[in-house]
């Protein structure tokens, strides 16, 4: 009987990080542990099938592979943290497409036969994975299967002379053939709505003759291939993509959207909590912080429209108003641009109910009142629907931004960087260098859109759990 707490478990399938199978042993003990799981464990349970042909090298090559991978990200997410709750754990789809057989060295069959070798000796706990059809926006629709290490399997890498607490002595998560067909840009249609839900927007097609195109994909083509060259472990690391939104309006010109993502069939570490993040990330074996953009579409809003704003006065700190009630309406007011808009969107209640259970944001926070005090508060809101940036062009500009400092960062000091919306992840001890180049990233970018000087200093934090 495996030796976890099941409510722990439940509770960590909701925190639960994804993980791509990409990663490798490191150290020669990692490596004779996983042999041992194959000679003691997985080859064994196989041998009991009457089905099962004799394993080939080709087999057996494809066994230790999944075995390896799995070990990787399982004792990724098994090292210490400041959280009390155990290993966190790990998730991953579970139909055949999630397991291209070329990039991963091995197929579903394969994955799943290593899985349940290890459940039936009590080392590993799998919990099946669900849809939610119909889901509202804000919610995840659905949840992956999950995999979380037993005590014993713990226990088991122990005694071979591994403590969770040295991962990076003897796994890795860095890729061992990094993938040369991944899109770095995509494009897509603007979002459309069906009663209040916003639906995924349709992927449009172009063309990299554009000289637009050619040079975005320059860019990060360039940046790509620094990022690759240094050792970006805790994650599956591809690379970075950007994706353009609103390809289908007449006012489009690759500047709408543009956010950097972490390429497919990389770990998308976008989507993980800042602490995981920080927990698990190291660029050339050195843990990482976030240092980003304070209320940066606020912060920008005002630059591009030439107002004075104090970056460093909470802009979200509005009377007994909650912030994040404040943020709701600002996202809401900019993304509809309609600073009056007579009720709380789908979206703003689905976000507030993530934070606070059962509770009506409308009920709680009326919208007139919230819009009166925010507005009080920042008189520039009150003509955000006529200013012309939406959150999109905001997003844009951002990115642009981001996108000044990663090279300034990279070409010109040597230092890598991973983007996260309006933050760097960044080496604890390049934090000052980021923290300049953001700054000086800013003023120069809005210099160059503006064609005038600009006296804004955005207010750039360090985020450290």
């Amino acid at each position: 009987m495996p030796s976890t707490n099941l409510p722990t478990l439940k509770t960590a399938r909701e925190n639960a990080c994804l993980v791509s199978l990409m990663g490798n042993a490191r150290s020669p003990a990692a490596r004779a542990f996983v042999q041992q799981l194959l000679d003691e464990v997985i080859l064994p349970r196989r041998g009991l099938s009457e089905r099962k042909k004799q394993v080939g090298d080709a087999t057996l090559d494809k066994l230790r592979t999944a075995t390896t991978t799995l070990l990787a990200d399982l004792m990724n997410l098994a090292r210490p943290s400041r959280r009390t709750t155990g290993p966190l754990a790990a998730a991953h789809g579970m139909s055949r497409s999630h397991f291209p057989s070329a990039k991963l060295g091995f197929g579903y069959d394969i994955f799943t036969e290593v899985v349940r070798a290890l459940e039936a000796e009590g080392l590993l706990v799998r919990r099946v994975g669900y849809p939610r059809w119909g889901a509202p926006e804000g919610e995840k629709h659905g949840v992956a299967t999950c995999f979380h290490m037993t005590d014993q399997l713990i226990g088991m890498t122990a005694a071979a002379g591994m403590i969770v607490g040295d991962w990076e002595t003897h796994w890795t998560l860095k890729p061992r053939v990094v993938a040369a067909d991944g899109k770095r840009l995509e494009l897509r249609a603007k979002r459309q709505t069906r009663f209040g839900d916003k639906l995924p927007s349709e992927e449009l097609p172009f063309e990299l003759s554009d000289p637009r195109v050619a040079e975005l994909d320059t860019q990060i083509e360039r940046i790509n291939q620094f990022l690759n060259s240094q050792n970006v472990d805790g994650l599956s690391f591809q690379g970075l993509r950007r994706i353009f939104n609103n390809g289908d309006q007449p006012d489009f010109a690759w500047n709408k959207g543009g956010r950097y993502y972490s390429i497919r069939g990389g770990d998308a570490y976008e989507r993980w909590s800042a602490d995981q993040r920080q927990e698990k990330i190291s660029i050339n074996g050195e843990r990482v912080v976030e240092v980003d953009l304070r209320a940066s579409h606020l912060t920008l809003l005002h630059a591009l429209a030439g107002e004075p704003f104090d970056p460093c006065d909470d802009p979200y700190n509005v009377g007994d108003l909650p912030r994040v009630v404040v943020k709701l309406w600002v996202a809401q007011a900019v993304g509809a641009s309609n600073p009056v808009a007579p009720r709380w969107s789908k979206t703003s209640q689905a976000h507030y109910e993530a934070e606070r259970r059962n509770q009506r944001l409308q009920d709680e926070f009326p919208i007139r009142e919230v819009a009166a005090a925010v507005k009080a508060k920042h008189p520039l809101l009150i003509d955000v629907g006529h200013l012309g940036y939406s959150t999109l062009d905001l997003q844009y500009h951002e990115a642009e931004i981001l996108r000044v400092a990663m090279e300034k960062l990279m070409f010109a000091q040597g230092i890598p960087v991973l983007p996260i919306h309006d933050a760097l992840i960044v080496p604890r001890s390049r934090t000052v260098e980021a923290e300049q180049s953001l700054k000086d990233a800013f003023r120069e970018y809005l210099e160059g859109v503006t064609g005038k000087t600009c006296l804004m200093v955005p207010n750039v934090t360090l985020k450290d759990s």
